[in-house]
């Protein structure tokens, strides 16, 4: 019987997988670096040994059919898998390498761990790029096991990555509320001091805010969120009208009380967030981010060893 497994080869799996990405035959010849011509012979090449059209030109773009569809995932695992497999046997050495990494994580490691490991990659893998996105409500598998991403930084209780990623614990940060100079607050800070106050959030979703959130709740309480920004990036102006208090990890705390007239407070009891590092079973063995998950356990290091 024929296998029309038989009749495929690399080549036309890699042009089918950039040709799901781009739905573009131009997009996918400048990619792959062919001519027009080539990709679209591959194209035609994979329509007859898998007898579908696999794509159907729209008004916009190339639109995938029901078995180019159920054929991407597998197909680009497949590939990943291969060029995982390469890259082993080659090994990494981050002082020649051009890698890039891409990473997701949430707007408190942006801004007070981010700048460390750039510095790292600066001293021992000149050569390599970062990539980072915030992190998202999302299970993160399909592009973990894609490419899409190397590694996500999530919080242990976040409770939205997918289970079939390997997860493991990074560090823990302490939750410390930030006021403006002169507040006169006490160094530590009871649940009902701190409901006093009216509140900056920093986030519409995420567990540092839940984590507060679930404390004054199991206390009867409930603090008054006067504001709700997406990122630290505003708290410093906010917080210096005296009006506000915010609740952020004590990585931030710290750098703010250091180039901003602000102040830091201990809560009356210990909370704080773990984050984590999430990957796909399918880059495991990758050299790189075995490399990649070293530096960042040093840095989280850092961070656990800091007053």
């Amino acid at each position: 019987m024929d296998n029309p497994y038989q009749r495929l080869d690399l080549n036309l799996l890699r042009v089918f997988d950039v040709l799901m990405q781009s739905r573009s035959v131009t997009r996918a010849a400048e990619q792959l670096n062919l001519s027009q011509s080539t990709v679209s012979h591959a194209l035609a090449r994979l329509r007859q040994t898998l007898d579908d059209p696999l794509f159907v030109m729209t008004r916009k773009e190339m639109r995938p059919t029901h078995r180019a569809q159920a054929l991407a995932a597998p197909v680009r695992q497949a590939l990943l898998l291969l060029e995982q497999g390469v890259r082993q046997s080659a090994g990494f050495d981050p002082a020649s390498s051009h890698r890039t990494f891409r990473l997701a994580v949430p707007s408190s490691i942006e801004h007070g761990v981010v700048p460390q490991l750039v510095e790292l990659l600066h001293q021992r893998a000149p050569g390599c790029r970062l990539v980072i996105t915030e992190l998202a409500h999302s299970d993160y598998e399909d592009s973990l096991s894609c490419g899409g991403l190397d590694l996500v930084v999530a919080f242990a209780d976040g409770d939205h990555l997918s289970p079939r990623l390997l997860v493991a614990p990074w560090f823990d940060n302490p939750m410390r509320c930030l006021s403006a100079e002169g507040s006169r607050l006490p160094d530590r800070l009871s649940a009902e001091q701190l409901v006093g106050w009216s509140h900056v959030s920093t986030s519409t979703w995420g567990h540092n805010q839940t984590l507060i959130e679930s404390w004054l709740k199991k206390k009867g309480l409930e603090r008054h969120i006067a504001l709700w920004v997406p990122s630290f990036e505003a708290l410093p102006k906010l917080l210096a009208t005296g009006r506000y208090l915010a609740m952020v990890p004590e990585l931030i705390a710290r750098d703010f009380c250091h180039y901003y007239p602000l102040q830091q407070h201990r809560l009356s009891e210990s909370l704080h967030s773990t984050y984590v590092l999430a990957q796909h079973p399918l880059t495991e063995f990758d050299p790189a981010l075995i490399w990649l998950r070293e530096v960042l356990e040093e840095v989280g290091n850092r961070l656990r060893q800091s007053p």
